[in-house]
């Protein structure tokens, strides 16, 4: 599944201020480290609906998952994902 087109625009912007603007690894609301370890990411980015899992690798930040959240499940690329 693709993000739909009006939403990329939005979700770009979503990213690139808390991630881009401000310090990644900082914790907000929104923004915090993964409570379980994961192979994929060490962060997630709450934008609603959407999650956005990265890692930081010196001052690089490597956006690897974005999903939409459905009730209490994550779907990547349109199927159901654990992280």
């Amino acid at each position: 599944m693709r993000i739909p087109k009006g939403k990329r625009a939005l979700l770009k912007e979503g990213i690139r201020k808390p991630l881009g603007e401000a310090d990644p690894r900082q914790t907000t609301t929104n923004r915090f480290r993964l409570r379980r370890a994961s192979e994929f990411a060490e962060y997630e980015l709450r934008l609603h609906p959407w999650r956005v899992f990265y890692r930081v690798r010196g001052s690089f930040v490597e956006v690897v998952l974005i999903g939409e959240k459905r009730g209490n499940t994550l779907f990547i690329a349109g199927k159901e994902f654990v992280l």
